[in-house]
């Protein structure tokens, strides 16, 4: 090797050895040095730890994957049905996977039924620019909340088919609180229109949905005409629209809202023991016309079924 190359390599190598025996010393005690390798070493045990329990993670969904599938398979292939719970929980991690583009999508679909909403209401109540501004930015963060409240069931372990359906029953309904909203940017007659319209609009809401469930009861137990007024009171108070200040023809005595339960009850009440065992039958009918049904596309009836609707005739 020529001699100058020679001594520059040299140096070099007294410089770097320098250099690497300084950082094998250990720092002084409580300097900044100190602690920022400290915390650099937490941070290299927590990585690892992360990348470990990931790789495990992966393995078992794997493996839980495959266990999954061979089970739903198994399932139908015995004529039992693939239980929807099984079916959920088996396209979890895909779903999840999915769930910003789901997220983009279902509040991209709200935003756009929210804003024919936000024109209805400029229109009605002659909105002004700010008003308006206010109005979609409200619906927008409800638009947010419902879509998140679906990757949130999603994302859950725990979570069931039920929970998924209830999510987006739940997202429909998820714009309580806009009559406040509305009642604090309008004054005057337009505030009072505005009051007078949506109680009316709730009213209506009561009384066709209470009127849907009586149709359909009097179709199965062929009701007379003091149950029918007695039963359509019942059915207009558990709707979820309604509320007791509502002024509804013909409504006396008790006016507090009904639950599923207490509704049922009312109903009971006041069929008859013969009327009580056709709706009875109806009830078997329809759970097994039902299995049936879930039955022929390979699926299996959830044990909770009734859960899945408003009634249960």
């Amino acid at each position: 090797m020529p001699q100058y190359i020679g001594i520059p390599m040299g140096l070099l190598v007294g410089v770097l050895g320098g250099i690497f025996f300084g950082q094998s010393l250990p720092p002084d005690p409580g300097s900044e040095q100190e602690r920022a390798e400290k915390a650099e070493h937490r941070l290299r045990v927590a990585e690892a730890q992360v990348r470990r329990l990931q790789g495990s993670r992966i393995r078992a969904d794997r493996q839980r994957s495959a266990e999954g599938a061979r089970n739903i398979l198994e399932d139908i292939r015995e004529g039992r049905g693939a239980d929807l719970d099984d079916i959920f929980a088996f396209t979890k991690p895909w779903l999840n996977d999915l769930s910003p583009v789901i997220n983009l999508m279902r509040s991209k679909e709200e935003r756009e039924q929210f804003a024919r909403l936000a024109g209805d209401y400029t229109r009605k109540y002659d909105l002004n620019e700010s008003q308006q501004k206010q109005l979609r930015q409200w619906l927008d963060a409800r638009a947010t909340e419902n879509a998140q409240s679906f990757v949130d069931v999603v994302a859950d372990e725990s979570s069931t088919m039920y929970d998924l359906m209830l999510a987006g029953k739940e997202a429909e309904q998820n714009i309580e609180g806009i009559d406040q909203f509305m009642e604090q940017q309008l004054t005057g007659e337009t505030l009072a229109a505005f009051r007078a319209n949506r109680l009316q609009e709730r009213i209506n809401s009561v009384q066709g949905e209470a009127n849907g469930r009586l149709n359909n009861l009097d179709s199965i137990v062929n009701l007379d005409a003091s149950q029918e007024d007695q039963l359509f009171f019942a059915m207009a108070r558990s709707s979820e629209d309604y509320i007791p200040s509502m002024d509804i023809e013909g409504m006396n005595g008790d006016r507090s809202p009904l639950n599923r339960k207490g509704r049922n009850a009312v109903i009971e009440s006041i069929l008859t023991s013969e009327q009580q065992e056709l709706l009875e039958n109806h009830r078997q009918n329809r759970r097994q016309n039902a299995e049936e049904e879930m039955r022929e596309i390979g699926l299996r009836l959830p044990e909770n079924w009734q859960q899945f609707e408003d009634d249960d005739w």
